[in-house]
């Protein structure tokens, strides 16, 4: 099985995920925006600084995948990282795309559904899944790698 791009910001929810891939012995790249704040070590692991608000940096990075995992925390008291989703997730998106990566899974809450899946809806040219992070997220991400299905829908139990 190839690296996994996994981008995000270092929370619980991207904890959640990287812990359950790498559990599974699925190799990733953690593209983070403060690589520092990653402190495990696991043969499987490669930690990558990404500022997924530069599209041109984000498309570069994500070259040479065919699945990107994209983690976003919308903690509504998070300002921090609500603002870097909003600035930078239809962007990431479609420099996943212009990158040629296949299939894009995207974690986010419920509450933040309706925003992720319209800009997923007019991508009609790549796979993507959108995954709530309630109930067994991380769990879901892992058997979606493991064994992929064409979605292009939401994930639902």
């Amino acid at each position: 099985m190839k690296e996994i791009a996994l981008v995000g910001t270092i929370d619980r929810i991207f904890g959640d995920v990287l812990g359950q891939l790498l559990k599974h012995e699925i190799s990733v790249n953690a593209m983070v925006d403060e690589p520092e704040k990653l402190m495990i070590d696991n043969s499987l692991l490669t930690v990558s600084h990404l500022d997924a608000t530069d599209a041109k940096a984000v498309k570069a990075a994500l070259e040479g995948y065919d699945t990107a995992v994209l983690v976003y925390n919308d903690n509504l008291r998070d300002v921090r990282t609500n603002d870097l989703t909003l600035r930078s997730f239809a962007h990431t998106v479609a420099a996943a795309r212009e990158a040629g990566v296949k299939r894009v899974i995207v974690v986010g809450s419920e509450n933040s559904e309706a925003f992720f899946v319209t800009d997923l809806r007019r991508m009609d040219d790549i796979d993507w899944l959108f995954i709530s992070n309630v109930g067994p997220y991380a769990k879901r991400v892992r058997k979606e790698i493991e064994k992929p299905q064409r979605h292009s829908t939401v994930y639902e139990d």
